[in-house]
């Protein structure tokens, strides 16, 4: 079976639904009142992506790398008044605990369904400065987070942002990736 990145497969295709999946749990489930349990389904859809992975260890130092920087980002644009969370937060200042599941659940797709934008960091940042700036649009529209009164300015900042974040991601999934281990899943 040839895994090239961007080739379709059914593994792209199980990424892709694990993504999509979590990304619906933890936004419909926080804009419902549910954070909590929203970010401990999103983390048993990470938890089984690492399971399924070949190598756990680098995909989980990609997946930390996402949720540390997911951390910063997010922590900045709730800083300067961009975007505020209403459930789920320990602490007004920071992300709550599902969108950091978030962009766990999105490093995932950098190896697998995302895996042909390796090595494309204008592609990249462009699709990441316009979906990054949709994504959180979609859960402010569905009651998950809430933006400032300047819908524009929030938008562009929450889109440069991602333009700027999404080659740094595609470079560390390349230092995470293993040359000679087809990027599939594999089950037990």
């Amino acid at each position: 079976m040839d895994a090239r990145p961007g080739k379709l497969t059914w593994t792209n295709g199980i990424n892709y639904a694990l993504f999509q999946a979590g990304w619906f749990v933890c936004v419909l489930g926080a804009a419902s009142g549910h954070p909590w349990l929203a970010s401990a389904v999103g983390l048993c859809l990470v938890l089984a992506h690492l399971f399924l992975v070949r190598d756990f260890l680098r995909e989980g130092a990609l997946l930390l790398f996402s949720l540390i920087t997911g951390l910063c980002i997010d922590s900045f644009h709730i800083w300067t008044g961009v975007l505020s969370f209403p459930h789920g937060s320990f602490h007004p200042a920071l992300p709550p605990l599902w969108i950091l599941v978030l962009w766990m659940q999105f490093a995932m797709t950098l190896h697998y369904s995302l895996g042909w934008l390796a090595g494309r960091y204008l592609i990249g940042a462009l699709l990441g400065g316009v979906s990054g700036a949709l994504a959180y649009w979609g859960g402010v529209r569905f009651g998950a987070a809430y933006f400032n009164d300047h819908l524009v300015a929030c938008l562009f900042q929450i889109g440069l942002s991602w333009a700027l974040v999404l080659p740094i991601f595609l470079k560390a999934a390349e230092k995470t990736s293993v040359p000679s281990s087809p990027h599939r899943y594999h089950f037990h």
